[in-house]
Parts: structure tokens; sequence; C-alpha cells
């Protein structure tokens, strides 16, 4: 019984975690993987579909890869209240002369949930994570022409109970003379967790698979001098449409700024580049969003190293 109202309590604030997009995510398998990723990626509205070049390539489209410059290594923290967390590091690594690779993984949880027996008494901490591990694969078949998988490892655990499960995503990428691209995510095909709780409730437990929505992004981009103009459109199985938009301004390649609409709400943010060690150069970038739904506004950081 103990057992089951934790289960109850945690639950809970899993709810205050899919929060975080409340009219497109509340409520449903695998929210952290539409949270986004990538402080760049995010202050501009949460876009990335055709965003070449970025930090968070794979996560957005994995038919970006064959088009980076460099080798990448790529680490990422997001301050979110409610003691929640999200974090995410990865490896991208463009293949001469066609293709490009990537791996990553993605983490989301929420800490210190305060556990009570059934008389409403505090007994121990708890915590629940989420989990993704994603391998990304991506090949040119024109110049300007790419096609992109990512195979994915799902996890989710909360006290005894673990789930797992895999999923995939498809992307396309079309480039036009380096300035104007158009991507297609297909993004959860087949993701789900598969849950079995007999050992926590024994003869009535049972073998239960959760369902990730699938979504179908569009995307297009358009890079006028040092300025970056670009959306998305999202739509998800069950018809609901949401936008995302947002601008990049580059200065002398040192300094960034950015700001976008992820649907309705505002986000905004910086980055700075710099030589780093020997050939190495590294990327700071910083994101804020606006809080929703009675959230504290999010703080996120990434850090990006190129070789």
């Amino acid at each position: 019984m103990k057992k089951i109202l934790v289960i109850i309590l945690i639950l809970s604030f899993c709810l205050t975690l899919s929060a975080q997009d409340l009219d497109y995510d509340s409520g449903m398998a695998g929210s952290f993987l539409r949270m986004g990723s990538g402080a760049r990626n995010k202050a501009m509205g949460n876009t990335g579909v055709s965003v070449l070049h970025s930090d968070a390539a794979a996560f957005y489209n994995p038919a970006i890869l064959p088009f980076l410059k460099n080798k990448s290594f790529n680490t990422g923290f997001s301050f979110l209240s409610l003691d929640r967390q999200f974090h995410y590091i990865g490896i991208a690594v463009p293949l001469k002369p066609t293709a490009g690779l990537s791996i990553s993984w993605i983490h989301a949880g929420v800490d210190d949930i305060q556990g009570r027996n059934s008389s409403g008494i505090p007994t121990q901490m708890y915590q629940t994570g989420e989990d993704a591990v994603m391998l990304s694969f991506a090949n040119k078949f024109h110049p300007n022409f790419a096609f992109g998988l990512n195979l994915k490892y799902l996890r989710n655990s909360m006290i005894d109970v673990t789930a797992t499960g895999v999923g995939f995503d498809l992307g396309l990428l079309f480039r036009i003379e380096n300035k104007f691209a158009i991507g297609l995510q297909v993004k959860d095909i087949m993701s789900a967790y598969t849950w079995n709780t007999t050992e926590l409730f024994e003869a009535e437990g049972s073998n239960y698979k959760e369902k990730f929505p699938l979504l179908a992004k569009l995307g297009g981009s358009y890079q006028y001098k040092n300025i970056l103009f670009c959306s998305d459109l999202e739509l998800r199985d069950n018809n609901d449409l949401k936008i995302h938009a947002g601008i990049e301004y580059v200065y002398s390649n040192i300094g960034s700024l950015r700001i976008g609409m992820n649907g309705d709400q505002l986000t905004c943010g910086a980055g700075l580049s710099y030589g780093f060690l020997w050939n190495m150069s590294t990327c700071l970038d910083y994101c804020f969003e606006v809080a929703k739904a009675g959230e504290g506004n999010t703080h996120v950081f990434s850090w990006q190293f190129k070789i």
C-alpha cells in the first residue's frame, strides 16, 4: 500500500515535467523528448528541423548530420523549477564524403519527492527519471539532399518499477545554395514504454504499453548575410498544430543574439564563440524561456566543442 501511494505521488510530479508545454504535452508519454535540446535552438523558439550546423542536429533532424563541418562534443543543462532536471550529452561526427553519425544521451527527472505512508507521515525521499540513448546516422544522396535515422533506447524508472522501449525518428533535408534549407522530421515512430507491474502489485499486476504521440515537423530556414530566419510547423497525431519561429543575429562570428516563439511561449538567448585549445573552438550558448502555467522561468545552457 505504501509503494502504491508513493507511485501516485510521483506520477503527479511527473505531470509537472510534462507541463513544460502544457497545451501539447501534458499527460502524454515521453514529454521530455518534446521539450527541445540545445540552448541555441531553444532560444529560437525550439526550431531546428532545417537549422544547419546545430549542436542538437540529431535531436531535431538526423538528416542534418552530413552537412556538419566539424566533429563536435555537446553538453547542456536546464535549470527548471519544482526540483526537475533536464540535461544531455552527445558527440556528432561528419563521415566524409557523404555521411554523418551521432551518439547522444538525454535525461530528465524529478528529485526530492517526499514519500508518505497511508497516515500522511513523511517517510523517505524519492526520485524518478527518464532516459533516451540515441544512435543517429544520415547520408547524402545528392550534394544538397540527405536522409537520416535516429534509433532510440528509452527507459523510465519509478521506485521499484522500470519501463523500457525503443523508437525511431526519420528525417529529410534539402538545401539550396547554402542559404535556404527545408527539413522534415517524423518523430517517435513506434516509441513506447512497456511496463511490468507484477512484482509490485503481484497477482493484480500486468504488462502495459504506454505509447508516445507521433509527431511530424516541417521547417524552413533562410540565411541572409549574418541573420538566420527559421520556422517549424509541428503536427501531432491528434491533429494539434504548433508553430515555432526564431531569428539569430551573429556579430563577427563571435557573438550571437536570438529570439523566438515556441508556440505562445517567448524565448530568447545569446551565444559566444571563441578559440579554445590547439585547433579546437568552442561555443557557449544560453536560452531564457518565459514561465508557463505557473512554473518558474527556465534557464538553459549549452557548451559545444568543435574540432
